[in-house]
């Protein structure tokens, strides 16, 4: 015990109350905020106060003869919210609960329940769905390409004095390429010009490079032989037109070789004959198939459409097309 306190007791005074150490001493509370109940019934008194107020007010003081009874305001006027005009709520118990959810605050970053309510997602309209462009017009194109005369000293002047008293009409085609002396001859008049293309030394015309058919429609069918000589580079293209109800040509795949596969396919893909062929059957087609010509143009066939480059509508790959 220290000195003063064996004095104290010496001296009968009344011992002094220990101060507890501040390692003991207690934590203290601060004094607890006025509870917002508390304002709450007071805010209600007011209100109920106000209230019986306005109801004795409104029960002695008539209201005005034009005034519209409730029953003849519209609808849209029942259900609006009353104007900011600074009267109290007709409800004060609600407005108290709303004013006390009001005064609790709102977590960092959230939106008022209004704005969240006002802010919808922004939805994209729907993409109409893209018309199928019309097709241009083609242009008519001229049945036959322009022809001119061919100049002179050319290889159908070496041609018509081989074969003399032959009929045959020349031109050229300009601005083509490898452009070539054309003659048309007639069909019975095929072989000796064909042979006096290879034969004759001036001309030399012993390689053919290609035979093939043509479809003029109303106009019959054409065979055209394009031929070239190694020694003198003289071309030439020789044509023969027949008719569709007569569509007969002399082979001539015993002067030239390539001719006897040339002249199978062509039979098979426009159904000409050619006469005196050693083995006329078919080459690309079934052995069966003997009435069915794929490249005449009134083979049915259905018209391809081709959706590429201008004419390729957009949106056209969302729908699958």
């Amino acid at each position: 015990m220290s000195a003063p306190d064996e004095q104290d007791q010496r001296e009968g005074a009344e011992p002094k109350p220990r101060v507890p150490a501040p390692s003991d001493a207690t934590p203290v509370e601060p004094p607890a905020p006025p509870s917002q109940s508390a304002d709450a019934n007071a805010l209600k008194a007011k209100v109920d106060a106000k209230s019986a107020a306005d109801a004795a007010n409104s029960s002695t003081t008539p209201p005005p003869a034009d005034a519209p009874m409730a029953d003849e305001l519209p609808a849209a006027a029942k259900l609006a919210d009353p104007p900011a005009t600074g009267a109290l709520p007709s409800d004060p118990v609600a407005s108290l609960e709303k004013t006390a959810e009001a005064a609790v605050p709102a977590p960092e970053g959230a939106q008022p329940a209004d704005a969240a309510a006002k802010v919808t997602p922004a939805v994209a309209a729907p993409k109409p769905a893209a018309e199928r462009p019309a097709r241009p017009a083609k242009e008519v194109e001229p049945k036959e390409a322009p022809r001119i005369a061919p100049p002179a000293g050319s290889v159908n002047e070496i041609l018509a004095a081989a074969v003399p008293g032959v009929e045959m009409k020349a031109y050229i085609v300009p601005n083509t390429v490898g452009t070539s002396v054309a003659v048309e001859v007639a069909r019975e008049n095929l072989v000796a010009v064909m042979t006096a293309a290879r034969d004759d030394s001036r001309l030399d015309l012993k390689y053919m490079r290609s035979l093939s058919g043509i479809d003029w429609q109303e106009d019959g069918l054409e065979v055209v032989y394009h031929l070239s000589s190694f020694t003198t580079g003289h071309h030439l293209t020789v044509k023969t037109r027949i008719s569709t109800e007569d569509p007969n040509v002399p082979s001539v795949s015993s002067l030239y070789p390539a001719a006897d596969w040339h002249e199978r396919e062509t039979r098979d893909m426009f159904g000409i004959n050619f006469e005196g062929h050693p083995n006329l059957v078919p080459l690309l087609l079934p052995d069966d198939m003997t009435d069915h010509f794929p490249l005449r143009k009134d083979n049915p066939l259905q018209e391809i459409e081709e959706w590429q480059g201008d004419n390729l509508r957009e949106g056209a790959a969302e729908d699958g097309e």
